[in-house]
């Protein structure tokens, strides 16, 4: 049986998102940001980019729990300019 081979992109898009993962679980919260947004801006058809759009979103909704509406909207803002980036 052949080994199914992974192209750079999706194997680049899959190591970002275990970097944001990881930062994510480390609670190194803007260093995770960094690393979903460069997946969705850089890898938008990647299989990898709904997970970090998820992610993205449920960070800033914790950003907007805690009454940090400015950076809330930074994050929106952000998850923005890397979707139109495409």
């Amino acid at each position: 049986m052949a080994k199914q081979r992974t192209s750079v992109p999706e194997a680049i898009s899959a190591s970002l998102l275990e970097v944001a993962e990881a930062l994510d679980e480390q609670g190194k919260v803007h260093q995770a940001l960094a690393a979903y947004l460069k997946l969705i801006e850089h890898y938008p058809d990647g299989r990898d980019v709904p997970v970090a759009i998820e992610r993205v979103l449920a960070i800033a909704d914790e950003f907007r729990q805690k009454g940090q509406y400015h950076v809330a909207m930074r994050t929106f803002d952000r998850l923005e300019a890397a979707h139109q980036g495409q």
